[in-house]
């Protein structure tokens, strides 16, 4: 085995600084108070990151494609039959369950953050969409913005068992992966083709213009 980068340095910014408002929400979300005006801040920042990281899926660096790592399910059977053998299939970059995982938690994000901008705590803070629609649809957005949380909290549970598993049985630092990029591959793997720094800083300036225009432009017409 041999050490290939195999993250580029948008793909890793886009995983850490998402952790951090994640946590950084749930935080503020349950303080509550004056806490609220930044914990909408943060949301409309995850919702910017969820649209960059789509974008990123699409036209970004090939490790960080969905074309790369979201396989049927009979690949994810397959993988998850050579776990349960105790065997460890190399893959270079996400494995079948793991761009699963991306998917879910990416659909999971943006839900929450769509569904907050239609929310209300019924208190001092309400969603920059929520004067758009009725007070049924409010109701239903705030419920649902409350459970998804949890929902959250529990793909964010197993994210962490998943590393910890890789981790202490087959000795597999995820975590330092995706600090430093690189990862072990047999070897003559290649690395794969990374797409330049400045692509991603305009698809993400794109996001935030277009978050932008949707919780501060569009709430004032």
């Amino acid at each position: 085995m041999h050490r290939i980068r195999v993250w580029d340095l948008p793909t890793r910014i886009f995983h850490w600084a998402l952790v951090v408002l994640v946590v950084f929400s749930f935080t503020t979300g349950t303080i509550g108070g004056d806490w609220m005006k930044w914990h909408l801040r943060s949301g409309y920042t995850i919702l910017t990151l969820v649209l960059f990281r789509v974008l990123w899926g699409l036209f970004g660096s090939e490790t960080a494609r969905f074309a790369h790592f979201v396989r049927g399910g009979r690949a994810g059977m397959e993988y998850a039959r050579a776990i349960l053998a105790h065997m460890h299939p190399v893959v270079v970059g996400h494995n079948p369950l793991g761009g699963w995982m991306v998917v879910l938690m990416l659909v999971a994000l943006a839900f929450q953050a769509g569904t907050g901008l239609f929310s209300d705590d019924e208190i001092a803070t309400q969603g920059p969409l929520a004067v758009k629609v009725s007070d049924a649809v409010v109701s239903r957005m705030s419920l649902l913005h409350s459970i998804n949380q949890w929902v959250l909290v529990v793909l964010a549970v197993l994210h962490v068992a998943a590393i910890l598993v890789y981790r202490l049985k087959w000795d597999m630092p995820l975590v330092g992966a995706m600090v430093d990029g690189r990862m072990d591959a047999p070897p003559g793997t290649a690395e794969p083709r990374r797409r330049p720094a400045w692509l991603a800083l305009v698809l993400l300036a794109a996001c935030a213009a277009a978050v932008y225009a949707l919780v501060v432009v569009y709430p004032m017409r």
